[in-house]
This record gives C-alpha cells, sequence and structure tokens, in this order.
C-alpha cells in the first residue's frame, strides 16, 4: 500500500511559505486563461508576395519557456520519498497547406507543429524559492540513480506534420470574343485544419533529499513551414491555452519500498520491441 500526503495552493499566486518541520508539504498551480498567447509559434505564408519577411520555422524562443506553471514542496527527511507531478494542458494547433501547379508538375507544401512538456526541479536555498536567498539551483537529471532524476524527461502534448501534394493540369478558359482556349493558367488546392485539444501527463521526480523544492513547466512549441513552389505556400501556429500543475508526495512503504523506474526499450530499431516492465 502507497500513502500519498498531499496538500494543494494556487502557487502561482501567493509567495513562498514557511513549511513546517515534521512532515513534508506540496502545492499546485492552475490557470483558467492562456498561459501564453494563443498563437505563440507562426510560421510560413500562403502568399507568395510576403515570402521574404516571413520565417519558414519558430522554435522555443519564440514562445513558451520556462516557468509557465510552478509550484513549491517540502521534502521530509523520511526514506523512500516521491514526488508525483501531474500536468494538464489545453493545446491548439493550426496547420494550412496550398498547393498550386500546372502542365502535370507536382507541388508540394508541408506545414508542422509540435508542443513539448519539460519538467525542471530547482532546489530552493535556504528553503526560501523566491529568490531573495540566491538563484535557485537546476537539479533535474534523468538517470535513475541520481537526485532529482525526473521520469519522463519531456513529453510530446501534440504534434501534427500536414503534408499536402498535387499533379494537376493547366485550368483552361476561353475568350468570349475570339472563342480561343487558352490552358495556361496553374490550378490550386488548399487544406486547412484546426484542433484544440487537452491533454495531461504524470512525471515522477525520484531521489530527493530533504528540502524545498520549486517545480517548473517548461513549453517548448516549434513550427515549421516548406514548399516547393513560389505560387504556393504553407503556415502553422500553435498556442497553449488553460492549464494545471499538482504535485503530490509519494510514500512507499513496506512490503512494497519501491518505485521501478523500466529501462527504455528497443523499440524504434527495425524489429526492436519494448523493454519488459512488469512481473
Amino acid at each position: 500500500m502507497k500513502k500519498l500526503v498531499f496538500a494543494l495552493a494556487v502557487a502561482a499566486l501567493v509567495p513562498c511559505l514557511a513549511f513546517a518541520q515534521s512532515a513534508g508539504s506540496g502545492g499546485g498551480a492552475f490557470s483558467n486563461a492562456y498561459l501564453i498567447p494563443s498563437v505563440v509559434c507562426a510560421a510560413g505564408s500562403l502568399d507568395p508576395s510576403n515570402t521574404s519577411a516571413v520565417s519558414t520555422s519558430c522554435g522555443p524562443t519564440n514562445g513558451g519557456g520556462a516557468k509557465i506553471l510552478f509550484a513549491d514542496i517540502k521534502v521530509p527527511s523520511a526514506n523512500n520519498k516521491d514526488v508525483l507531478l501531474m500536468a494538464s494542458l489545453e493545446t491548439s494547433i493550426l496547420t494550412n497547406t496550398q498547393v498550386s501547379t500546372n502542365g502535370g508538375n507536382k507541388s508540394s507544401s508541408s506545414a508542422e507543429g509540435s508542443i513539448v512538456v519539460i519538467p525542471h526541479i530547482f532546489q530552493c536555498p535556504s528553503n526560501d524559492c523566491s529568490g531573495a536567498s540566491g538563484a535557485l539551483v537546476d537539479c533535474t537529471t534523468n538517470t535513475s540513480t541520481t537526485q532529482c532524476a525526473t521520469f519522463p524527461n519531456q513529453v510530446t502534448f501534440n504534434d501534427r506534420l500536414q503534408t499536402l501534394s498535387a499533379t494537376l493540369g493547366s485550368a483552361c478558359f476561353q475568350d468570349p470574343l475570339t472563342l480561343v482556349v487558352t490552358c495556361s493558367t496553374p490550378q490550386s488546392i488548399a487544406l486547412l485544419l484546426s484542433t484544440t485539444s487537452a491533454h495531461s501527463f504524470n512525471f515522477l521526480v525520484h531521489n530527493l533529499s530533504s528540502g524545498v523544492y520549486q517545480i517548473q513547466l517548461e513549453i517548448g512549441v516549434q513550427a515549421t513551414a516548406t514548399t516547393n513552389s513560389i505560387a504556393a505556400g504553407s503556415n502553422v501556429s500553435v498556442g497553449v491555452g488553460a492549464g494545471s500543475l499538482v504535485n503530490l508526495l509519494v510514500q512507499a512503504e513496506t512490503p512494497f519500498d519501491t518505485i521501478t523506474l523500466c529501462k527504455p526499450g528497443n523499440a524504434n530499431t527495425p524489429g526492436g520491441a519494448p523493454a519488459p516492465c512488469g512481473p
């Protein structure tokens, strides 16, 4: 049996508090509005005349970043203490692709957007997470035997790759006066897809020594737009809406006094399979 010690607070709205010495404590952060603007990362353009002024890609520095959501937690001196992080986000991706071609030539356009969540664990000097006692120290690792081991170290909450390809003939028009038929105008096809969805994932922080820590949720966004035709185009927008972060202090008790961190398998190799994780 595992005993969960749970305390909840709106950590984004209150300063760090003094903690009791006898037990651990946790917290959380909630937002019912946009954590970052609804469009935080946009790339590409469907306007051929504007391609020189529009970037075809953008990365985490263009939107998102660390400490989008954060919460403080105190870990007591007792053994077998771990922290369970529960992160939830509302995410949006818009992909828009357009192809234009004639004479049996092929045109392609692609738009890709992704949202990646990365937890960070910071030690608070002198149990003060406000920064007044010194800079917070990032101790996040992804090795099970080291302090502040966080698993998984990142999760893709949303990702979409949209590719539109077409091989088209020319559009034909007849002059109403001369009745001459001309077939030289390119034909175009466009595809737009916009979705919003909510996602959640549980992270485990292992091997924490006693003390006070701040848990920060970093959101990395990325967008890429490509096309092989000047007359075509593509664009993508990525955004993040409401979200929450809750941490739980987990006490593992005998006879089940450990939490298993499964080894990675070789599922990404040809013929590979996930590593066994269970009895």
